[in-house]
């Protein structure tokens, strides 16, 4: 039942592109179980039911229902299968690809990191966190630098936290 998506997503490595589930069985036992039974190689969330805030927000009516998103968060297309569905994604990644955007690894969206004493400013995403520092790309020369998350301000400290666990969870594949 899920080849045709694992061959997808092995296909794509490295390209900008990612395949999303959403399961809707009642109970979270159910739904890790089929991620294992069924070897799936994607990220894959659990909705509680049919009526969960996933299968809301999207209107889901039916499942499966597929959303082809463009890497600027537009739905492209829905619901389509077999080759418009293949035809569509590589129509989609070419165009990512085209813009600049690459694949590889999560990493937080650009912001502005601020010292504990707020003297020290710098542009950058996050990449990862490491023995204490984390590891900004400063936007200005696409550099990794190493920070000390105690130097970084208190706000800064918690969102590098709780956004570490985050990348975690989504490049654990």
């Amino acid at each position: 039942m899920y080849g045709h998506e694992r061959t997808l997503v092995n296909e794509m490595k490295g390209r900008p592109f990612v395949l999303l589930g959403v399961n809707s069985d009642k109970e979270k036992s159910r739904a890790k179980d089929a991620v294992k039974d069924n070897n799936l190689n994607w990220r894959s969330w659990w909705d509680k039911s049919t009526q969960g805030d996933i299968s809301s927000s999207f209107q889901i009516r039916g499942w499966p229902t597929i959303f082809l998103i463009d890497h600027e968060g537009v739905i492209q297309a829905k619901n389509l299968r077999g080759s418009q569905l293949d035809t569509a994604i590589e129509q989609l990644v070419a165009r990512a690809e085209g813009d600049g955007a690459e694949g590889g690894p999560f990493i937080s969206e650009w912001r502005t990191f601020e010292d504990s004493n707020g003297k020290f400013q710098v542009e950058a995403r996050l990449v990862g966190m490491e023995d204490g520092n984390v590891i900004l790309l400063r936007k200005s020369d696409q550099v990794e630098i190493n920070v000390p998350l105690s130097r970084l301000s208190k706000r800064d400290q918690s969102f590098s936290r709780t956004e570490i666990k985050r990348l975690n969870a989504m490049n654990r594949l």
